[in-house]
């Protein structure tokens, strides 16, 4: 049997990765219509938080084993992390290691594309940590969008109120406003997605390794570089 590793968790989610960046590299960026290319950004959406997903569980139920859980508590734990985020990354981290909830977030930043209003253009700007997990908090609601069919997400479109109720953030939140109460995504949406999901990701797991003396290493890792796009 494989010991556990952190490291082996962070090398399968970077080889998850390794879609989103191909389906990144085939658009051609062009301002305006971009035709079939549209159909990029969701699924660029729905990779990159997908291989959050099983990196958040694989990462987890290593870490636990390392600190010595038996199977049946590890499986406890990962069965609460219903498609999660990484504000429930953050927090069930935190619950094995009690200090990473003060350290997470301290201090820590990151650009992303803001969210332009109607007839506005995409711009950079960098956000913090609350910022950061709320927003990646609308981006799953944008992905149970996609998922349940209630959007096709590569053109502009009406997108639903929260699944969650009043209070949670909304697809729509984190998406471009259109015209008519209508929000698009388009590649500038995935990317910020991308950048909202595996940084902090990263972020975290640095933190946990720091803890328990396994330092991680990203070196094969995507950027998601913030050109111009859409």
């Amino acid at each position: 049997m494989t010991p556990p590793s952190l490291q082996i968790a962070v090398d399968r989610y970077i080889r998850a990765l390794e879609v989103s960046q191909r389906l990144i590299a085939l658009h051609p960026r062009n301002i305006g219509g971009s035709g079939n290319h549209a159909a990029l950004a969701p699924a660029i959406a729905l990779s990159t938080i997908g291989a959050f997903e099983g990196f958040c569980e694989e990462f987890l139920a290593n870490l636990l084993l390392l600190n010595g859980h038996g199977y049946a508590h590890v499986a406890k734990a990962v069965g609460k992390m219903n498609n999660p985020t990484p504000r429930q990354f953050a927090t069930a981290l935190a619950a094995e290691i009690p200090s990473l909830k003060a350290a997470a977030g301290n201090g820590y930043s990151l650009q992303v594309w803001n969210i332009p209003g109607v007839n506005q253009r995409p711009a950079t700007e960098t956000i913090g940590w609350s910022d950061i997990l709320t927003r990646a908090d609308g981006w799953m609601e944008v992905r149970h969008c996609l998922a349940h069919g209630l959007v096709s997400g590569w053109r502009s479109e009406v997108w639903p109120a929260p699944l969650k109720g009043t209070g949670a953030v909304a697809a729509r939140d984190v998406l471009r406003a259109k015209a008519g109460g209508k929000h698009s995504m388009g590649l500038t949406g995935a990317l910020s997605c991308a950048r909202l999901y595996y940084y902090p990701a990263q972020h975290l797991a640095d933190l946990v390794a720091g803890f328990i003396g396994q330092p991680l290493s990203w070196n094969a890792g995507p950027d998601y570089a913030l050109k111009k796009a859409d």
